[in-house]
């Protein structure tokens, strides 16, 4: 998926603005708990992220409008990521350029699993539990798990094999890009199985809203006793809501 440079600043751009103001994560971790909290069943406000992200001390910026760009381009990222069809559109990874090197490749293992560790606080904090995921779900969590042990056990031999450098180097670097998509197909297959619980989730919010508008609509309103429940009981109000009043 093509990021709209247009309505963001681009990940390089970000990357500063996230430095600048003393970030506490980095763009690979607050990707992945952006995927994770937009997948999540309950909605997670965006204050909720930005306290995670930013220090309570705050940042080196120079004025009052930067610090505005810098949350207007987080929301823009935000907004973004809501706006992915994993049914029909590819994952999108932070754009890093990562060096042709050992560094490069170590970098590159731990933002991959920064992302993943990421990925499942959102979802944390999103209130997901096992019940939302579908059964297909389930399993792409149990792969990603699974995928992430694999770079972390690449990260090690890779150590271990440093002394073939060149060599090395290109074989886990295919590795890596393997492993990547198979992570960008279980996070979308994630995604998708837990739509069922954000429509109930979203459906029962409504519920409780519609609820609670009849009821401060009775609080307002003088009902005859013989009059039916605004609730929706099917009583006479004296003898439901009225009993309480």
């Amino acid at each position: 998926m093509e990021i709209p440079f247009d309505k963001y600043c681009g990940d390089a751009m970000m990357e500063e603005y996230l430095k600048k103001g003393g970030s506490k994560l980095s763009l690979s971790e607050i990707y992945g708990l952006l995927y994770g909290t937009l997948a999540a069943p309950n909605m997670v406000m965006p204050s909720q992220i930005t306290s995670m992200i930013f220090s309570k001390e705050g940042g080196d910026f120079e004025s009052m409008e930067e610090v505005k760009e810098i949350m207007g381009n987080l929301m823009s990222l935000w907004n973004i990521i809501a706006g992915w069809k994993p049914e029909s559109e590819p994952f999108f990874y932070p754009d890093i350029k990562y060096p042709d090197t050992s560094e490069g490749l170590k970098q590159r293992i731990k933002d991959n699993s920064s992302l993943f560790i990421y990925f499942i606080k959102g979802l944390d904090i999103g209130g997901t539990i096992e019940d939302d995921f579908s059964e297909d779900g389930l399993n792409a969590l149990e792969t990603l798990s699974k995928a992430n042990a694999l770079l972390l056990k690449y990260a090690e031999l890779f150590e271990m094999k440093e002394a073939e450098e060149g060599k090395e180097l290109e074989k886990t670097s295919d590795s890596i890009n393997q492993l990547e998509g198979v992570v960008a197909d279980c996070i979308a297959r994630i995604n998708l199985g837990l739509k069922e619980a954000r429509i109930r989730v979203a459906e029962e919010m409504r519920m409780f809203a519609d609820a609670q508008k009849k009821a401060l609509q009775a609080r307002s309103t003088k009902i005859k006793r013989n009059d039916p429940c605004p609730c929706g009981s099917g009583k006479k109000y004296k003898k439901c809501c009225g009993l309480i009043h």
